[in-house]
This record gives structure tokens, C-alpha cells and sequence, in this order.
């Protein structure tokens, strides 16, 4: 019997193989490509993320969610179906930036505060753009205000919250949580050992965010040199360009010859779905957790979705769609808590 010579993994082992062989012809345009992504690391990644990282460790390690948990935990259940551990990722993936929400997420897992199921979950909603990046590097970069950053923040976690309330509940998957003698093994420890605990892993953390960041910046700067690049229209090359690097995309956005409107938009999607790089990002933190991504991917695109729809409606003039989708949410989360309420009162 003949062996099929266009195999997927032979396929695959030539592209590599082209793909090598092509950057080993021009390093000078890969090194060019990954120094660029450093600098940038250097003066946007490292500076906005990295003091959230250590603050989301330390945050968990010392149990202090469990004030975020108190507070929110009569709404977690209702409306999103979670215990109210996720409180803490709520809280801090919405104002550390991509990947801080992700992270906590599997950091309450390890602890035993979620489930497999609640993780995945969780994750669909609880990983966001911080409001450095969307004030400073959207808001003020691409339009020149911070208001315009404070509408695109506004409107990307209220996207976040949408997608939480409107994917429907977990599956039932079997539901794997860590043993006890594992979940609290840091409760005892002080407050120095924390730190410093805090700061290394927020470190390994950060390298492979940056690292992702590179690698992805060459790839791109590839894609960018074929023939057919150039035949796109304007607002579609940031786009694609964002929808694999976030920053980058914003980067190329600010660049683009195109309408406020239709800038304003293509930035709002690229918010929401954070770009292939961070899904990259999410998939190495999960490690080998028995935590699916597929929540993570269909939330991420549906908050980019609902993001630029209603940036783009609210440039056209109108804030009647922003209304009816909060009177639409807020109905919504009612009937859940009616439903969770009568689930309770019948022992369900």
C-alpha cells in the first residue's frame, strides 16, 4: 500500500521547512521584525502587564479575593452560573489587561475556588484589555483622547459581561478539581515569601507573553510582504494584522488612511477578541489543566462582535442600541436569578 505523499504532517513538515528556509534568506528582516516586537515589549508590554501579574499572584496567593467573592458571589451564580471564586477574575481581568484575567482564572483553579467546568467558562468573559492599554495605547494613540479610550473601554467590557450572560451554561463535562492538601497550601505562608513568589512567576509569566509577542511579529512581517497584501482594502490590513497581534494591529490601525468611524470599529473588534497571540498566551498558561479553551475562542470573538457593532452605532450618532442591549442584559440577568431562585427553593 502506497503511503499518501501529501500526508497532513508531510504538509506540514515542508511548510515548516519553507518557512525556515525563507527566514534563513533574509535574517535581516527577521531580526529587524523581532526587534521591533521587543521594543515594544520593552515600552508597552512589560510596563503595562507585569506589575498587574505580580498584583494578581499576590491577590490570590493571600486569599484576598475572597472579599471580591463576598461582594459579587450573590450575582456570579445567576447570572454567569459561577461559585463566587470567580469574583477575583472578574475584578482583575478587568482592569490588568490580556492575559492577568486568564491567569487568576487558573490560579482559582489550582486553589480548588473553581472547577474545571467553571474555569473554562470563566474564561470566556474574565480576560480583557486593561484600560492602559485601551486609554493610552487606542484611545489617545489612535483618536487623540482619553474620552474616546474611556467609550472603548466602557464598551468592551460591557461586551465582556454580554458574552458571559448570553453563551449558554457549561456542558456536563466531569467536573476535576485539584485535592484539598493542594488548594491552601500557600495560606500559612508570610507576606515576604509571597512577594517574592509573586514576582517569579509573574516574570515566567511575562517572558512568555513577550515571547509570543516576537515570535508573532516575524510571522507577520512575512505575511505582510506578499504580493496580495497590498490588494487588501485599508481597514481590512489592520484587521487581519490585529486579529493575529493586538498591538500590532492597533499600531497599523493608527497608520491606516481610513474613517474615524471605521477605525473606531476595527479597533473595538480587535479589543474584544484579543488576537491569535493572546489565545497563544491563554493556551500556555493553561498548561496541562483539564481546562477546555473552547469558551475562551467562541467568547472572545462574540465580545469583538458585540464591541464593534455598538462602537459602530454609537459613531453613526445613536444610543439607542447601547440602551436596548442594556435593558436586553439587565432582563436577562433577571430571569437567571428568578430561575437559580427557583431552582433553590425546589432543591435542585
Amino acid at each position: 500500500m502506497m503511503r499518501n505523499p501529501f500526508s497532513r504532517r508531510r504538509v506540514e513538515a515542508l511548510a515548516l521547512g519553507a518557512v525556515f528556509a525563507a527566514w534563513l534568506a533574509v535574517p535581516g528582516t527577521v531580526a529587524d521584525a523581532a526587534g521591533e516586537a521587543l521594543g515594544r515589549c520593552g515600552a508597552v508590554v512589560v510596563p503595562t502587564l507585569f506589575p498587574f501579574f505580580v498584583l494578581s499572584n499576590l491577590f490570590v496567593r493571600r486569599g484576598h479575593f475572597r472579599y471580591a467573592e463576598r461582594l459579587l458571589q450573590p450575582l456570579m451564580g445567576p447570572l454567569f452560573g459561577l461559585r463566587g471564586g470567580a469574583a477575583g477574575a472578574v475584578v482583575l481581568g478587568a482592569v490588568g489587561g490580556y492575559p492577568v484575567g486568564a491567569a487568576t482564572v487558573f490560579r482559582l483553579y489550582d486553589r480548588g475556588r473553581l472547577d474545571n467546568r467553571e474555569a473554562a467558562r470563566a474564561l470566556a468573559f474574565c480576560n480583557n484589555a486593561g484600560p492602559g492599554f485601551v486609554l493610552g495605547v487606542a484611545g489617545l494613540g489612535l483618536f487623540g483622547s482619553v474620552r474616546a479610550g474611556l467609550l472603548l473601554w466602557g464598551v468592551h467590557l460591557l461586551s465582556a459581561v454580554a458574552a458571559g450572560l448570553l453563551l449558554p451554561p457549561a456542558g456536563r463535562a466531569p467536573s476535576m478539581r485539584l485535592r484539598p492538601a493542594a488548594q491552601d497550601r500557600t495560606d500559612g505562608e508570610s507576606f515576604a515569601v509571597s512577594l517574592v513568589e509573586s514576582v517569579r512567576d509573574a516574570a515566567g509569566t511575562i517572558v512568555q507573553v513577550c515571547a509570543f509577542l516576537v515570535f508573532f511579529a516575524v510571522v507577520l512581517r512575512f505575511v505582510e510582504a506578499l504580493p496580495v497584501w497590498d490588494r487588501l482594502p485599508a481597514w481590512a490590513r489592520p484587521l487581519a494584522v490585529g486579529s493575529v497581534e493586538l498591538s500590532t494591529g492597533v499600531a497599523r490601525l493608527g497608520l491606516a488612511d481610513v474613517p474615524d468611524a471605521a477605525r473606531a470599529a476595527v479597533c473595538a473588534f480587535l479589543l474584544g477578541w484579543g488576537g491569535a497571540c493572546v489565545h497563544c498566551q491563554v493556551l500556555s498558561l493553561r498548561g496541562q489543566r483539564p481546562v477546555s479553551m473552547a469558551y475562551h475562542t467562541r467568547g472572545k470573538l462574540l465580545q469583538g462582535l458585540l464591541s464593534a457593532a455598538l462602537v459602530g452605532l454609537l459613531a453613526a450618532g445613536t444610543v439607542l442600541p447601547l440602551v436596548t442591549l442594556a435593558a436586553a442584559l439587565a432582563a436577562i440577568a433577571a430571569l437567571r436569578k428568578r430561575h437559580a431562585g427557583n431552582r433553590a427553593a425546589n432543591g435542585v
